[in-house]
């Protein structure tokens, strides 16, 4: 909806003194209303659908246009009705104020000299615009395309009219019972979740939510359109919509502009998102009783599109959907956006080129002082989200297209966004300010622009010779490198296990047990040999046997030896920590009657606490800087005061898809970025490296699987270097020379 202001005339003859001035076109639908605590009226036009809004001194010099009085009457009569007039102008500037004003009216096709040409121009001005186009508008049209299809008017208001109940406070309030339930029911129900989260981003159930998504916002737009036409307002305009590739319906409900009641205005804007909040209330209440299956993936494909996305997306103000609508009613803001904008680029355009300059779009739309903040901050906060939204759905497409050989489709959207988005918009900036060669001149708008960027150009250009620490940081959870790994010295089925995960061993301690019965058999058998060559030595001296004695003697050695041998074989069937540190596996007491066999069999993995030697991934763009010996300090999540110090300990090494931490991605706290192939597993979609850093960590505080922060000094650099080296990493090798 557009403000209706002043647009620059030049100034009119005296002979239009007694020229009579067309009338008003008698179809325009004109509404009052109160924003800020003033009045306001709101013009509609019927053949465009476009709308307008006047303050109550504009609309009572609009209303004088009778087709009768002259220019001077119409003056004359407006001031008689505002005396303050004739105080704040002088009779030239309230003759230009009319003027202008006349001018408006006719550019608005707002005459009624003109109602019978205003169809026709409005086509030809679409028409324009279509062929117009320009890299802007094609970039909207790849991420946002809209079609009008037919008027529903008459559909909605027959469908409207048996609906009444929706709108009562009954049912309103029955509602929110049953979206507070539902969302209740879900909570509770929470620790299904893992098996529904893991089934969402397969390719089937891709194309499920695809689907899903078309009829809960097809529904969504459904709710606009009768709860407009329930309140009085007229709904002319219904079709299809693609945003991001995904194909919606949309209903323009714009009318409800012209509704004087402020809470129907909010209640038309709210409806999408109330609608699918009651929808993801039942559905919640049906997934938790449906069998697992596809059904039950398309009910909780419907409880995220219709809670999660809508609360994200159309409740979200910074956008302009259903939340933007909800809140320029709320704090009595029209045209938000477009105010807010042009207040920065006004501001920007004054810092730029000085106090003089002009802002033609905030002199259209003059702003209250007291909600300067508010234009200012909403301004930048959606300037930015806008951005990052993009950039997300950007990165978020790399991993799904790459499995099909589509990833070079993620460089072409960026470069589409950047140049439609940024480019372009700073370029029709450049241009709305119609510079001139005389703006090189001492003091024109150049020489200010000069200084204002020359001096700080000049300044980064001197810093460029400084040299600064070089850091190159990651993100990821805990990851021992090199653990010890018990393995058993003897075969033997798992008897008892002493040690769980996470669990301090010292050298030495019994970790489990294994059991071999053979072995403890002949171990037994061994015992009464010896036991029985002892009796058979004491037997021979009673009876004074020398020579037999020296054989039984010898016989008995052998047998102690064998003994011996056994009993350590047996006592090999306890399994002990060889050094200090963490116990890693998990599950060690589901392993109790599987069999151990040297050496290939493994019981555990150990990692020393103290010092800690753990992993680091690094991308091709960061391992250029890395070498060992260079200082590292890590910063634990779990303890942020804290810091430990420590070393890189070898050379970078590659990854590959089977050695792989799962830890590193980003899917599980680390900062690499995988897809999920078709079984599952974590691919990485670069090439990654690992180094091994050792870290002291004397008091035990740093555990195996906590997320941390390493920062690796990789010395002193001269920043521009540095700058020209991220400037140089941004270009394809394509490209490069």
């Amino acid at each position: 909806m557009a403000d209706l202001a002043p647009v620059a005339l030049e100034k009119a003859a005296t002979p239009q003194e007694n020229v009579v001035l067309p009338a008003l076109r008698g179809d325009l639908s004109i509404s009052k209303q109160y924003y800020e605590g003033r009045t306001y009226y709101v013009v509609k036009d019927p053949i465009s659908l476009q709308y307008f809004r006047l303050t109550a001194e504009d609309y009572a010099l609009a209303s004088l246009f009778n087709g009768r009085r002259t220019f001077g009457q119409i003056r004359d009569e407006w001031a008689k009705g505002h005396p303050h007039l004739r105080l704040d102008f002088t009779t030239d500037e309230l003759n230009e104020r009319v003027l202008k004003f006349a001018n408006d009216l006719a550019l608005l096709q707002f005459l009624s000299v003109q109602g019978q040409r205003v169809k026709a121009r409005l086509d030809a001005a679409k028409r324009h615009k279509a062929k117009k186009g320009g890299l802007y508008a094609f970039t909207n049209q790849v991420f946002f395309f809209r079609k009008a299809l037919f008027d529903p008017d008459r559909l909605f208001a027959r469908m409207a009219k048996p609906l009444w109940w929706i709108w009562t406070k009954a049912t309103f309030w029955i509602s929110w019972a049953v979206i507070a339930l539902g969302a209740a029911v879900f909570i509770y129900n929470a620790d299904h979740l893992d098996q529904a989260l893991a089934n969402l981003f397969n390719w089937h159930n891709i194309a499920l939510m695809w689907v899903t998504t078309i009829l809960i916002k097809s529904i969504h737009e459904l709710g606009h359109g009768l709860t407009c036409k329930h309140f009085g307002g007229e709904v002319h305009e219904v079709g299809v919509m693609t945003m991001v590739f995904t194909p919606y319906f949309f209903v323009n409900v714009s009318d409800c502009w012209t509704m004087p009641d402020r809470r129907h205005r909010m209640l038309v804007s709210f409806a999408g998102i109330y609608v699918e909040l009651v929808f993801a209330a039942l559905a919640a209440f049906l997934w938790v009783v449906i069998a697992p299956g596809w059904f039950k993936d398309f009910l909780f494909n419907i409880i995220i599109v219709s809670s999660v996305s809508t609360l994200l997306f159309n409740a979200n103000p910074l956008m302009r959907f259903d939340g933007y609508y909800i809140m320029i009613d709320a704090t009595e803001t029209p045209n938000l956006q477009q105010k807010s904008r042009a207040l920065v680029q006004n501001t920007v355009t004054h810092w730029l080129f000085g106090k003089g300059t002009k802002g033609e779009l905030l002199s259209r739309m003059p702003l209250p002082k007291k909600r300067l903040l508010l234009f200012y901050t909403y301004a930048v906060l959606s300037w930015l989200y806008g951005y990052y939204v993009i950039y997300k759905l950007i990165v978020f497409m790399e991993p799904h297209l790459k499995p099909l050989g589509l990833e070079g489709l993620t460089n072409w959207f960026a470069f589409l966004a950047l140049t439609g988005w940024v480019v372009v918009p700073l370029w029709h900036f450049v241009q709305h300010l119609h510079l001139t060669t005389d703006d090189l001149k001492p003091g024109g708008r150049w020489r200010r622009i000069g200084w204002i960027f020359g001096v700080p150009l000049a300044a980064f250009i001197g810093f460029c010779f400084v040299p600064v620490e070089k850091e190159v940081t990651r993100h990821s959870a805990v990851e021992l490198a090199d653990p010890e790994i018990v393995h058993p010295d003897t075969a033997g089925f798992i008897s008892e296990v002493r040690v769980r995960e996470g669990q301090i061993v010292k050298p030495g301690d019994v970790l489990g047990v294994l059991d071999n019965r053979e072995m403890k058999q002949n171990l037994a058998v061994q015992e009464q040999t010896v036991h029985e060559y002892e009796l058979r030595i004491q037997q021979a001296l009673g009876l004074g046997k020398t020579e037999e004695i020296r054989v039984l003697e010898n016989m008995l050695a052998g047998a102690k030896n064998t003994r011996a041998k056994l009993q350590q074989d047996v006592n090999r069937l306890e399994l002990r920590a060889k050094t200090g540190g963490v116990i890693l596996s998990r599950d060690l007491g589901l392993r109790i009657g599987q069999l151990l066999r040297p050496p290939q069999d493994a019981f555990c993995e150990i990692g020393s606490l103290n010092p800690m030697k753990i992993k680091v991934p690094l991308d091709e763009k960061e391992v250029r800087y890395v070498k060992p010996g260079n200082p590292v300090t890590l910063i634990a999540d779990a303890f942020p005061g804290i810091k430990f110090q420590g070393v890189v300990a070898g050379q970078p090494m590659e990854l590959e898809d089977h050695n792989f931490p799962p830890a590193f991605s980003k899917d599980r706290g680390g900062d690499v970025a995988t897809y999920h192939d078709a079984s599952g597993h974590d691919k990485l979609l670069d090439h990654v490296y690992v180094i091994t850093v050792e870290v002291q960590n004397p008091e035990n505080l740093l555990r195996y699987g906590m997320t941390a922060r390493a920062k690796i000094a990789t010395g002193k650099r001269p920043f521009g270097g540095i700058v020209l080296q991220w400037i140089t990493d941004l270009i394809s090798l394509d490209y490069r020379f």
